[in-house]
């Protein structure tokens, strides 16, 4: 998981005992799914590994550690989404009253929202996290 209690506490000034282990499992596997095309490590279950205070992806055949910008946004996003959590009687965001067929969609907002299933509270540390550049959207393709 991709952030402590503690951390949570200094990230957010918001008391510790909100980050739960099942909110910060929710928010790091939401997080997982936001970042894209990694390999999941075995061993735990996450597309990130943390080893000794350094984040880990893998690529090219071996561990990488990510810059301290994509960790920072890492565990920004993940603070937040906890805090959303939090206010939000522990139910993730959803996209219940919109609908998306192609490229046509129709939602209860007016806005042109690219990340509808975030709530309005995440798009600075989602803005961020786009930044940083650890959203990994490609597709390898490997010929036979």
């Amino acid at each position: 998981m991709y952030v402590t209690s503690s951390e949570y506490l200094t990230i957010t000034g918001r008391p510790a005992s909100e980050a739960t282990s099942i909110r910060i499992n929710i928010s790091s596997k939401l997080l997982d799914s936001r970042i894209g095309n990694y390999p999941i490590y075995d061993d735990t279950g996450f597309k990130i590994k943390v080893n000794n205070d350094k984040f880990y992806v893998f690529g090219c055949g071996i561990d990488t550690e990510i810059h301290i910008s994509k960790k920072q946004a890492v565990q920004q996003w993940v603070c937040q989404m906890i805090s959303f959590l939090t206010d939000n009687g522990d139910k993730p965001p959803s996209q219940g009253d919109n609908i998306k067929l192609g490229r046509f969609s129709v939602g209860k907002s007016g806005a042109s929202n690219t990340n509808s299933l975030l709530p309005d509270s995440m798009s600075y540390v989602d803005s961020l996290l786009i930044s940083s550049g650890i959203i990994n959207r490609k597709v390898k393709i490997k010929w036979v």
